[in-house]
């Protein structure tokens, strides 16, 4: 049968639903719905911009939070006060709370974020209880546990608000504006980097992000959309006190933030509208809330992990897969992953600025372990330079200490002259260190492409404000990361599978793609560690070639591989350890004929021991 197409618009146009829906909401009062239903869309637009702070902190950060309501009792008070002071201007009081939300934000998240994830959620917990307490203390303003009564008939820019609809349309408007903003954030180089950083730190870190600073970003920013809801909830509700935010409004945010699906947009208003048409319309529900809510927290956490945004993004994928390959599937076969696949354009050249490596004198105890005792180390552009030894000779702990993921007792490390010892291992990476990993750290939920532009976010700024905005600084990054990903996956002939899920490839390519990710960030020194591991003779064929096209480049590589055969024939220097110390070095015919390494390594290899900061390390992908 004739396969059916999907038409462009519907496919290929992010918008058309979006305008679609919010094309009805804003009709709605034209064709007679006002009232009760009007107010119950009001309250899903404000908690859509609530539920929306905590996807972004949430879903896409993974930073467990309980404070927005606290945010939005903050929100709610500057409306509140301004209005005793006779200001009604909600964009005054918006921009006012907005400064005010970030400032809090960075009150409680810098000490929060610099402990753990559990300080910071144990903070904003405790925040959500001192809301009444700092409403009692400051009862002149705030009105104490009685509130601030009469808030009505605001104006917007001395635009008159003046009854539901104005109302209606007002905080339509503003949720549809901020999850437009949203959108633009999560689908930029910074939302990128907010999923790398969820998916491992270690590997964040790798690619010369700044976990607590991206942490503390993605928190304020969450903050913002909390603080400009309890500015129009103060208004939809003609008042503001401390009992309109409790603790089980924040489990309830919690719980609409999962259900909806939290690591997706439109998670926000699914949710949102589930908490307001459900929960919140149940006369007797309070008593059983916390109970409820954290059914659905368990059960969504462990059968439906993306919510039901996820489902339904999930089943428009696979009705949009059956209409563009007919009823029959009768489409073509998807190109095998892997360089190998036939028809592939020739890859491009490489120019990789390889710079020279130099270890001196690197120690490092693990207690009463010696993982490293005063290696030197060297290697040099244009070469590929081989680590070798048994389990837990210390080599993939001369690799971490190289990349910064743990620090030297005594020692210097050195790129291009340049001593690197002190810098932390986002720095060294910005500095021109890329490197593997020994399991594959590739993000579950990105395409090849994805992580491919994610070794990009080495170089430049991730850019969220020029991203929120969509400014011309933005597209020519976009651009340009997309350009040098898709050159990049050239190189192992994946640019055909950019837009198929990385975790779906099989263990030799996600392999091969952390090289990928390793050579879009343009690195001086390249760490592969044991790349060939789990590849068939096919793939480790595919990696030689790989290796020697980035040697040719100019690149400085550096290998730690057990498949000896693979090592000496194509490292051009090889480095043998033995229990932390280095055994020998040279090139490979010296290696292969020293008998101190046939004795050791060569003619009986059986160390079963891991290395120490390896294991600490691997432990967390």
């Amino acid at each position: 049968m004739k396969s059916i197409s999907v038409p462009a618009p519907l496919t290929r146009n992010p918008w058309a639903f979006p305008l679609v829906a919010l094309a009805v909401l804003v009709i709605l009062p034209l064709a007679g719905y006002q009232g009760g239903f009007l107010r119950q869309l009001i309250l899903i637009a404000i908690y859509t911009l609530l539920v929306s702070g905590l996807n972004l902190m949430l879903g896409y950060a993974g930073e467990v939070v309980l404070g927005q309501v606290a945010i939005l009792a903050l929100g709610g008070y500057v409306a509140g006060i301004l209005a005793k002071h006779e200001v009604h201007d909600l964009a005054i009081a918006m921009v006012i709370a907005i400064a005010a939300s970030a400032i809090l934000g960075l009150v409680t998240g810098l000490p929060g974020l610099r402990l753990s994830h559990l300080a910071l959620g144990l903070i904003t917990f405790f925040l959500v209880l001192l809301v009444a307490p700092i409403a009692l203390a400051f009862e002149g303003e705030t009105g104490g546990y009685t509130g601030i009564y009469g808030l009505i008939n605001p104006t917007f820019l001395g635009i008159p608000i003046k009854g539901n609809v104005a109302l209606y349309l007002l905080c339509v408007l503003t949720a549809a504006a901020w999850l437009v903003i949203f959108r633009n954030l999560v689908m930029s180089r910074f939302g990128l980097a907010l999923r790398v950083l969820k998916e491992n730190p270690v590997l964040a870190s790798s690619l010369g992000l700044s976990v607590l600073r991206l942490r503390l970003t993605a928190y304020v920013l969450g903050s913002l959309p909390a603080g400009v809801a309890g500015c129009l909830f103060a208004y939809a509700s003609v008042y503001v006190a401390p009992s309109s935010f409790t603790l089980s409004m924040s489990i309830a945010i919690l719980a609409a933030s999962v259900v909806g699906g939290s690591q997706s947009v439109y998670g926000a208003p699914i949710g949102a509208a589930l908490l307001v048409l459900g929960p919140l319309n149940a006369g007797a529900f309070d008593r059983y809330s916390l109970i409820v809510y954290g059914f659905f927290l368990v059960l969504v956490g462990t059968v439906l992990a993306g919510g039901l945004a996820g489902v339904a993004r999930t089943g428009l994928r696979r009705l949009a897969k059956l209409l563009a390959v007919g009823i029959e599937g009768d489409a073509r076969p998807a190109q095998a992953a892997g360089p190998a696949a036939s028809g592939q354009a020739a890859a491009p050249d490489l120019a990789i600025p390889g710079e020279s490596l130099r270890v001196t004198g690197a120690s490092r105890a693990f207690g009463e372990v010696k993982a490293l005792g005063g290696v030197d180390f060297r290697a040099e552009p244009g070469r590929i330079t081989a680590l070798i030894g048994a389990n837990g000779a210390g080599k993939t702990t001369l690799l971490n200490a190289v990349s910064g993921a743990i620090t030297l007792d005594t020692g210097t490390v050195e790129i291009g002259g340049k001593d690197v010892s002190g810098l932390s291992a986002a720095r060294r990476a910005r500095e021109g260190i890329g490197r593997t990993f020994q399991t594959p750290m590739i993000p579950s939920a990105m395409s090849v492409l994805e992580v491919a532009a994610s070794g990009c976010l080495i170089e430049g700024r991730l850019g969220a404000p020029s991203a929120m905005l969509r400014l011309p600084r933005y597209r020519r990054t976009a651009r340009g990361d997309r350009e040098i990903a898709m050159a990049a996956l050239d190189v192992v002939a994946l640019g055909g599978h950019a837009g198929e899920s990385a975790a779906s490839l099989p263990l030799s390519t996600r392999r091969l793609l952390e090289v990928v990710r390793a050579v879009a960030g343009r690195p001086k020194v390249i760490l592969l560690d044991e790349p060939a591991a789990g590849m068939d003779d096919d793939a480790i064929a595919e990696l030689r070639d790989l290796l020697q096209r980035l040697k040719d480049a100019g690149a400085t590589v550096v290998l730690i591989e057990h498949n000896i055969s693979f090592v000496l024939g194509v490292a051009d220097d090889v480095y043998v350890m033995e229990l932390g110390r280095l055994l020998a070095n040279g090139t490979p015919e010296e290696i292969r004929s020293d008998p101190r390494v046939i004795a050791s390594y060569l003619g009986s290899r059986h160390g079963t021991h891991q290395e120490p900061a390896a294991t600490a390390l691997e432990g967390s992908a």
